[in-house]
């Protein structure tokens, strides 16, 4: 009896440490993180997915489209699938780590190589989407103020972009992420609210 009780235990142990090591993300607690070591260990993320809503509103002609959508960074290029009802894709946008910009917009196909000038050729979309890795992680570039736990709630960015953090969740790890980010341009406003992350390490 004590026998299998000893074996159980080794058993236990040996799945929490394999869990532990293939996620490939260290439990930390980010409340007692200093913001430039929040920005540290957000750095060192390999991948995200997340299953997103995002909504876009158009000052100019006061127009409103919201859809879901997936968002996936994995080593420094990142992906933004606008999708419909049933999943079905409505487009697809691919930026490399070099700045390559891949859009399928239902089959037709265009690439450059500014993803910002791109979206807003095909689509009349002015944001800062080359940011967006930064944006999606809680540490924009530019003037950042914060809340009272450290984390930024407001990025003022080059060219009249500003980005406002509304709520962050505590994910896989004890990673803090956003959960309800608004980007904020000169004639369109978005908002994206993560619904759930799929992968995180």
């Amino acid at each position: 009896m004590l026998k299998n009780k000893i074996y159980l235990s080794v058993i236990c142990a040996s799945v929490f440490l394999l869990n532990a090591c293939s996620s490939g993300i260290e439990e930390t607690d980010f409340s007692k993180l200093t913001p430039e070591q929040r920005i540290e260990k957000i750095s060192k993320i390999s991948e995200l997915k997340e299953n997103n809503k995002i909504a876009l509103f158009s000052t100019k002609t006061n127009s409103r489209l919201a859809v879901n959508s997936v968002y996936h960074y994995k080593n420094k290029a990142f992906s933004l699938e606008f999708l419909g009802p049933m999943g079905m894709r409505y487009a697809k946008l691919d930026v490399l780590a070099n700045g390559t910009t891949y859009l399928d917009v239902q089959g037709r196909n265009f690439n450059g190589d500014n993803a910002r000038a791109l979206l807003k050729e095909q689509f009349n979309l002015d944001i800062p989407v080359e940011k967006l890795p930064d944006i999606m992680f809680g540490i924009p570039d530019g003037k950042c103020s914060y809340d009272t736990h450290g984390y930024v709630n407001k990025a003022t960015l080059s060219e009249g972009y500003e980005v406002a953090y509304k709520q962050y969740k505590t994910f896989k790890g004890g990673v803090v992420l956003p959960s309800d980010i608004e980007i904020i341009a000169p004639n369109n406003r978005v908002v994206i609210k993560v619904n759930s992350v799929t992968t995180l390490k």
